[in-house]
């Protein structure tokens, strides 16, 4: 799944002419926090989403739709659960889930982690790979920009 798309939801809140108090009323959320899920300054977390996508009547997946490869964390917000919620489920701490999802550590029982994420054990192993995949261009990424900060410097 792709981030939030805050730029879409706006729209989707202007073409059907609701302002923003309006739509955090309708969503059980604050109008700042409709300001800043809008504003994609950061990801709202799932129980926002799901609520501004409720309030202004469409799926979840038309302000997030799907992407190329799903992550855990994408699987996990589809659900519209919380990392405590999964670390409920799994009998584990929330950061061994955030670990998890950050492709930090692996997990010793794919078939629990999976049941948990409501995936089957391959497509479990087929999302954490994604996840890890994801890990790693973030690094490579900052890793790069990282060596022209240091190349302008040394200029």
């Amino acid at each position: 799944m792709s981030p939030y798309d805050g730029a879409r939801a706006r729209a989707l809140r202007l073409d059907a002419q609701i302002g923003i108090e309006e739509l955090a009323t309708a969503g059980g959320v604050s109008a700042n926090t409709v300001r800043s899920a809008e504003s994609g300054h950061h990801q709202p977390r799932p129980r926002v989403a799901n609520a501004i996508a409720r309030a202004l009547g469409v799926p979840l997946d038309e302000l997030a739709p799907p992407g190329p490869a799903l992550t855990l964390c994408d699987v996990r917000r589809r659900l519209v659960l919380t990392q405590a919620e999964i670390a409920d489920k799994l009998g584990v701490v929330r950061q061994r889930v955030s670990q998890v999802e950050r492709g930090v550590t692996e997990v010793p029982s794919p078939q629990a982690w999976a049941a948990a994420y409501g995936l089957s054990t391959a497509q479990w192993v087929s999302v954490d790979a994604a996840s890890r995949d994801l890990v790693r261009q973030h690094v490579a990424e900052r890793a790069r920009k990282r060596r022209e900060t240091d190349q302008r410097g040394n200029a």
